[in-house]
Order: C-alpha cells, then sequence, then structure tokens
C-alpha cells in the first residue's frame, strides 16, 4: 500500500472540488498544517531546535555531568523562555526557541500560514450567499448555487494528484460554474510565477475532472495595501522567469495551453481592510434574531484580521 493509498484509507477522498466539505475538515487541517510546521509551536524548526538542546548539553555548565542533569539544564532554560517574552503584542522578534505563549503571540499576529487556516475555516462556515455577495464584486454570479472551498491539505493534494504548487484556498461553485484561486498575503510579495502556477492548476483540475470543463477561473489577491497591479505586465515578467527556469514546474506553467487560460482569466485583488468593510455591511443586513449564528461567525473573523500585525501597520 503506497502514501496516498493508505492516506484514502484513513481519511477518504475527493472526486470533485463540487463536493462539500464539511467545517471539521477545515479544522483537522489546522493540526495538519501545525504537525508538518512545528516551528509554529516551538519557535524553530524540528532541526533547529534540537541543535539549541545539543549546544546547551555541550556547554561548559553540564558538559560533564550525569545525563539526569542534562536533562533538569534543559528544563530550565526552556523555563527561562518566558522570561524574554515581550510584553507587547506586535514587538518585533527573531527566530528562536519560544515559549508557549510567544509562540501563540507569533502565530495569531504575525504568521501568514495561519491566517490561511483561519479563513480555510470561515470560508466552510460561512452562509453561501454570503459568498455569492463577496465574489460578485469581482465577477459576475447568477446565484443561488453551491459553493465547496479546499485549503493546501493532504485531502486536496492526495485527491487530486495536484503536488507541485502550493495553493491557499481554492472556493468552487459547480452551477456558474467557477473556479475561484484566492491567494492571500500578509505583506509578502507575489511569488515571480504564481499566476501561471495557479493557471496551471486550473488546466491539472480541469483535465483530470475535478471541475467542470467549462469552468471560469478568477484569481483574486487578498492583499494588505492594494498595488493596482498591471496584469499584462506581470504575466510578462512571469513568463520570462519561466523560460528561464531549470525547473519542471515553472516550464509547465509557461506552455501554450497555460498561458492560453491565463489570457481568459480574472485576475483581481482586494485589500484585508475592504474585506473588513465588506463584512461589516454584510452583517448589518443580518436579523439579530434569525441570523446570530452568522453575525458571530463574521464577526469573529473580522476582529482576527484587525488584530494582526501587518494590518495595524497600515
Amino acid at each position: 500500500m503506497n502514501d496516498r493509498e493508505k492516506f484514502f484509507k484513513l481519511f477518504g477522498r475527493l472526486n470533485s472540488l463540487a463536493e462539500p466539505i464539511p467545517w471539521s475538515t477545515a479544522v483537522s487541517h489546522l493540526v495538519e498544517w501545525l504537525a508538518w510546521n512545528p516551528k509554529h509551536i516551538l519557535g524553530v524548526s524540528k532541526l533547529e531546535y534540537a541543535r539549541q538542546i545539543v549546544d546547551w548539553i555541550e556547554g561548559s555548565a553540564v558538559r560533564t555531568g550525569a545525563r539526569d542533569e542534562k536533562i533538569e539544564y534543559v528544563k530550565r532554560k526552556l523555563k527561562e523562555l518566558a522570561c524574554g517574552e515581550p510584553c507587547e503584542r506586535y514587538a518585533p522578534y527573531k527566530y528562536t526557541v519560544a515559549s508557549s505563549r510567544e509562540a501563540l503571540r507569533r502565530t495569531k499576529f504575525f504568521s501568514e500560514a495561519y491566517l490561511n487556516e483561519e479563513f480555510d475555516i470561515f470560508w466552510s462556515l460561512v452562509n453561501d450567499k454570503y459568498l455569492d455577495a463577496f465574489y460578485r464584486q469581482f465577477t459576475h454570479i447568477s446565484g443561488g448555487g453551491k459553493w465547496s472551498t479546499h485549503g493546501d491539505s493532504g485531502l486536496f493534494q492526495a485527491s487530486t494528484g495536484v503536488r507541485n504548487m502550493e495553493i491557499d484556498n481554492l472556493s468552487y461553485n459547480e452551477r456558474e460554474p467557477l473556479l475561484i484561486a484566492n491567494e492571500l498575503k500578509l505583506g509578502g510579495q507575489k511569488n515571480s510565477d504564481q499566476i501561471l502556477k495557479y493557471a496551471w492548476v486550473f488546466k491539472e483540475l480541469r483535465e483530470r475532472k475535478f471541475i467542470a470543463p467549462e469552468s471560469r477561473f478568477l484569481l483574486l489577491f487578498i492583499v494588505v495595501t492594494n498595488d493596482d497591479s498591471q496584469w499584462d505586465a506581470q504575466i510578462k515578467r512571469e513568463l520570462a522567469f519561466c523560460e528561464n527556469s531549470s525547473k519542471r514546474t515553472a516550464r509547465a506553467a509557461c506552455q501554450p495551453d497555460v498561458i492560453e487560460i491565463v489570457r481568459s482569466a480574472e485576475i483581481k485583488s482586494t485589500t484585508w481592510s475592504d474585506v473588513i468593510k465588506f463584512n461589516e455591511k454584510y452583517s448589518a443586513k443580518l436579523d439579530p434574531k434569525s441570523q446570530q449564528v452568522e453575525i458571530k461567525l463574521v464577526w469573529g473573523f473580522n476582529e482576527s484580521l484587525k488584530a494582526k500585525a501587518f494590518i495595524q501597520e497600515n
């Protein structure tokens, strides 16, 4: 049994992006993310964490001591981490071993990857009417269809076989039919081949029949500051980069069929501040008595967005 078959046996599989995904699956993706990226718990990578412990026990203080003495010394050093914690929410930090509280601060207020997980959970819980209204700002939406949302998880990669391109979030509506790639940015720059690679993902999903062959494609960047990107110029730069790259994935992303998809795609951007404003307007129209759950859901996401360090700075 190979890894992919083992994954299906344990967690099931997708056969289409139109399949509904329970919100609890999005929560399990958060656990999966932490398991693959323990630096968000430790403060550094597992290798760097191990090196720090080795450095401590090889130091002059306990180098010649007994094993139990070294263990107690490491325990003391780990407890001392709390003494160096910043007292300010948005204080800068270095990539060092962190206490649990400091690891939480870095993740909650600074991590773009953690925002992706929050987005996946929120997007999987929110009303289809919300997503119709939100996406109608950027493309034609007839309305009335069902949305399914997919983060970059083991379930998505194992089911689709698309493993060579990291995604943030894909939202699919079979009735429209429309695939939307949500690329989330908290201060980071667009990758040098990002538009082309998303077009390649669209091509792969269409060829593998995970989306309808007549599907439209919208690539939506959600950023801190909208720079009014000139998409044609950006695509030209990406083509030049991919054509001169030795990587197989980059070369695949600049093939004629992928370029054709890019030319027909809609590429838009919005800011997190605009998302917050949209949420406030959307919530104001909800009935506090009959739609209390959705009001709390939207309010909670807004509160998390407002607390991000990069949003505070703008």
